[in-house]
């Protein structure tokens, strides 16, 4: 064999040896990353929640990248749209499953969306975790479902007294959504009231994505109610809020935790003064260090405070972080450690996970005052 052959075959395998080299620093690398995939609500009628969620995600994981003992072991997030559609979402949580070959899945803030992907999570095994999902079908949707938003019967209790309160037992009614969401919420309500000695004098469902909503407010000025309780997004509400005022029908308005959203405030304009809403126990003003340092941060990247949908999406990353610290790297090493997270000091609340992978934080109630959520007092 003359020279020639023989350095043409070293060559050739000098290249082979090289892109195995290549292809093995690559797939390592991978090894190395903290890989978190993220579906959100990024267009479509929930996107105004998709955006305030992946804001307070991105900020998490470049601080943690950011941090010393990230740098060999980044967090990389992989973000889907879901466009507001369960069966995108479904789709998206797929591909970040088979494709991507992600552990765990942060997002899925709708309860249409969450409740849909949930049995994908079961089958495939994968982590999904929901900061903003409060329908109380997710408490039995799985092994692998975990949520640090309170569920709507928390919520229902703490609104449901506040009504009684002010505005009597009887002569209530309720607005709520087509969707799986509302309809917990409406139904979380209901039950809530029942339990503390009121009932609901009738209710009217409208459909999400339109603009008049005139019909279903004179469907609820037949009803003669004293005191309403709204249960959808914010951009349906703040339209109702804002006809509501139009056409002179006035009534105490209470909501869900949908509706504490700037958005609702400038669709709504003086049609919101007075809204009494439960939400969740973060307050962008605490004095607190590490919540005040969340604030700032936030303000400082987004020119603008962060809510409590923000805080919650922001404790997810760090719940999993510390997690994936400690040596997990499976789905199933994820959910062993969520289940054993106890009294995490999140932005959001002491963040706490029972057997059903729910959470368990007290409820804050807010009004709207000269255009401005304010603590209840």
């Amino acid at each position: 064999m003359n020279k020639k052959i023989l350095g043409g075959i070293a060559l050739s395998i000098a290249i082979v040896v090289i892109v195995f080299a290549v292809i093995n620093v690559r797939d390592h690398s991978k090894d190395l990353e903290y890989r978190i995939g993220v579906v959100l609500p990024l267009t479509g009628r929930a996107a105004t929640y998709g955006e305030r969620s992946l804001n307070a995600i991105h900020l998490a994981a470049d601080q943690l990248n950011a941090d010393a003992s990230f740098v060999d072991h980044p967090i990389k997030l992989i973000v889907e749209d879901s466009q507001s559609l369960a069966t995108r979402a479904v789709s998206a949580f797929r591909k970040l499953v088979d494709i991507d070959k992600v552990p765990v899945v942060v997002g899925l803030l709708t309860s249409d969306e969450a409740l849909s992907c949930a049995p994908v999570a079961e089958q495939t095994k994968t982590v999904l975790f929901s900061p903003g999902a409060a329908t109380t079908k997710l408490k039995i949707a799985g092994d692998y479902i975990f949520r640090n938003r309170e569920s709507t019967d928390l919520q229902a209790k703490a609104i449901a007294r506040a009504c009684i309160e002010r505005s009597g037992k009887d002569r209530i009614a309720v607005l709520h959504a087509n969707a799986a969401n509302a309809v917990s919420y409406r139904d979380s309500f209901i039950k809530a009231l029942a339990d503390l000695g009121g009932h609901v004098m009738g209710t009217v469902a409208f459909n999400e994505g339109k603009t008049d909503y005139r019909a279903e407010i004179e469907q609820l000025r037949a009803l003669n109610p004293k005191a309403v309780y709204l249960s959808g997004y914010d951009t349906e509400l703040g339209i109702i809020l804002k006809q509501c005022k139009e056409v002179g029908f006035s009534a105490m308005f209470y909501a869900s935790a949908g509706a504490v959203s700037k958005k609702l405030l400038e669709i709504a304009e003086e049609g919101a003064e007075g809204l009494i809403c439960a939400t969740a126990p973060f307050e962008a003003g605490s004095e607190e260090p590490h919540i005040k340092a969340f604030v700032n941060s936030f303000n400082e990247r987004y020119g603008k405070a962060p809510d409590w949908l923000a805080a919650n999406s922001y404790d997810a990353i760090k719940i999993l972080a510390k997690i994936l610290k400690d040596g997990a790297k499976t789905s199933d090493e994820i959910k062993v450690g969520l289940y054993a997270t106890k009294n995490f000091p999140g932005v959001a609340g002491t963040t706490t996970f029972d057997k059903y992978g729910e959470v368990t934080k007290p409820i804050t109630l807010v009004k709207v005052i000269s255009g401005r959520f304010l603590p209840l007092k």
